[in-house]
């Protein structure tokens, strides 16, 4: 610090400033305080870390030659009486934790005596967790009904009861961590550290490289943070590596099995094929339906497929060998859409007829919707959750296991099609004025607009695709694809080839590197990376 006195006070002299010694003296105090902030900011991080790696000297040692200790000894006792279980001494540690807000100390109190409560019903001191009840958790300013399902725990038979009615693991190791993180929400980051916070700090760093690269699709063990990451676009998934050819007419939609192995489509032919994508050929023909076959789905483990059509038939297959399991007519106009619940036992079907079906695999209807005129659905993986869109510009969300419609999104113009993200949270829809509008379905929030493509008066499906859905993909009526990161809105990609307007995408459930188009063209492409880089992919495998 003295050269940098000296360094201040010969630039105040060159160039004759006339700064008095006052404020240079506040200038340095004011640098000081931010570098010693930062350092010690620094410093603690990087004891917590090497503490949760096992390094407990070298911790020491940098307390010792820094002056900063990771936290207050204090501070130490209270994380250790949490994770013991001694509750006595967690709550004379409270006043030290900076906790100045009643609504925060109250909050902590809460957390800790609930927790002590819990253990005690397991441990059945009933007795004991009663005494705990009236004593300690009713004087709280916490509401009634809190109060009144701890209360109502007291009347659980055993203690698997306890832990269903609590939603509790009952596993004190796990519960006492998981207390100390709800409690640390409570408690200022510069008094206890937020557990593992420079690798938190690693992962949004990465996640924040990630995001701003275009092309990134890659699967997170290859990332490293030796160096800022770049992908050069190489491995992306451009090239056409097949075209199947089979249908007679137009080709409106397309699908991968959920193993990736596969290939279904449904054409205007009126009839749907299952390919080989290892084999690049033909499997089955699946004939059936007098009208176009505008949809259709695999089941979860991939041995049935439903196809809709557009003379208001379903009809569910084999596809091992290709042969129709049966036809169902419940519909009366056009079926628009089917999904599959995660049980390879339940479907839904929707269609122009204002009407949503539930059925099971032997053909029976088991509850239906009344809506608008239904023209895409789809169900969450974990098949709690169903997703509609309408003609009444409608994004309809259904709670599957109660029946019932939850809520909805309204659109300003007509929908043409849509896709639910593997999270379920997320939605893509094509409208009919060449936009693409990505909707957080949870938040009711429309997240991002994408543009480009080029629609006309038939229905365009997009999807999310590559590693960890990083993309959005969607036919157009020029003929081509079009490919935009999800998280910046870009257009990074348009990809020529089919003569006629492309239908549908579908992205490998599997590989991110792979995705499938069908267009009016009569054909399927497959897409993949370019033989460069599957060489060098090979090589370094």
């Amino acid at each position: 610090m003295r050269l940098e006195m000296d360094q201040y006070a010969n630039l105040s002299h060159n160039n004759n400033v006339g700064r008095s010694k006052h404020e240079a003296k506040s200038y340095l105090d004011m640098k000081q305080s931010k570098d010693r902030y930062e350092r010690e900011e620094v410093v603690r991080l990087i004891c917590q870390s090497l503490q949760n790696l096992g390094y407990s000297r070298s911790t020491q040692l940098l307390e010792m030659e820094s002056g900063f200790s990771l936290e207050h000894p204090q501070v130490t006792q209270f994380r250790q009486g949490v994770l013991m279980g001694d509750w006595s001494l967690v709550e004379t540690l409270l006043p030290s934790l900076g906790l100045n807000e009643p609504e925060k100390l109250e909050k902590v109190q809460f957390l800790v005596r609930r927790q002590k409560y819990l253990e005690l019903l397991e441990a059945r001191e009933v007795p004991m967790a009663l005494g705990v009840l009236r004593n300690e958790l009713t004087p709280l300013n916490c509401d009634t009904e809190q109060l009144h399902h701890l209360s109502s725990l007291l009347m659980c038979s055993d203690v698997k009861d306890l832990k269903k009615q609590s939603g509790w693991s009952g596993n004190k190791i796990e519960g006492r961590a998981q207390l100390l993180e709800q409690l640390q929400v409570n408690i200022a980051p510069s008094i206890m550290i937020p557990s593992r916070r420079l690798e938190t700090l690693f992962d949004q760093a990465a996640k924040y490289q990630r995001d701003h690269c275009l092309y990134y699709d890659i699967a997170d063990r290859e990332f490293s943070l030796y160096a800022d990451h770049r992908c050069d676009g190489t491995q992306f998934p451009g090239v056409t590596k097949h075209v199947f050819e089979g249908h007679s007419d137009e080709v409106w939609y397309v699908a991968f099995s959920n193993n990736g192995k596969y290939i279904a489509s449904g054409s205007k032919d009126g009839t749907a094929i299952i390919w080989s994508v290892e084999e690049k050929r033909k499997l089955h023909v699946l004939e059936a339906h007098d009208k176009e076959i505008g949809f259709l789905a695999w089941s979860p483990n991939d041995s049935m497929i439903v196809t809709c059509a557009s003379d208001g038939g379903l009809s569910l297959w084999n596809t091992r060998n290709g042969t129709c399991i049966r036809t169902l007519d419940s519909h009366t106009e056009i079926v628009t859409s089917c999904a599959w619940l995660p049980d390879n036992v339940h479907f839904v079907s929707g269609g122009l007829d204002r009407s949503l079906y539930l059925w099971n695999i032997q053909g029976n209807n088991l509850h239906k919707w009344s809506n608008d005129r239904v023209t895409d659905i789809a169900v969450s993986k974990d098949g709690k959750k169903m997703v509609s869109i309408c003609t009444d510009c409608k994004i309809r969300i259904y709670d599957l296991e109660k029946r019932l419609e939850l809520d909805y999104i309204e659109e300003d113009r007509r929908i043409n099609s849509m896709r639910l993200s593997d999270d379920g949270r997320f939605v893509v829809v094509n409208l009919n004025d060449q936009d693409i509008h990505l909707w957080d379905i949870v938040e009711k929030r429309l997240v991002r607009r994408f543009a480009g493509l080029k629609q006309c008066e038939f229905i365009i499906r997009s999807c999310f695709g590559g590693h960890e859905q990083s993309f959005i993909a969607s036919g157009s009526a020029d003929g081509s694809i079009y490919v935009w990161h999800r998280e910046q809105g870009t257009l990074i990609e348009v990809l020529p080839g089919h003569v006629g307007p492309v239908n549908c995408i579908h992205w490998n459930p599997v590989n991110p590197y792979m995705f499938v188009s069908c267009s009016d063209d009569r054909t399927i492409r497959l897409w993949g990376t370019s033989d460069h880089y599957d060489k060098g992919k090979q090589k370094s495998e």
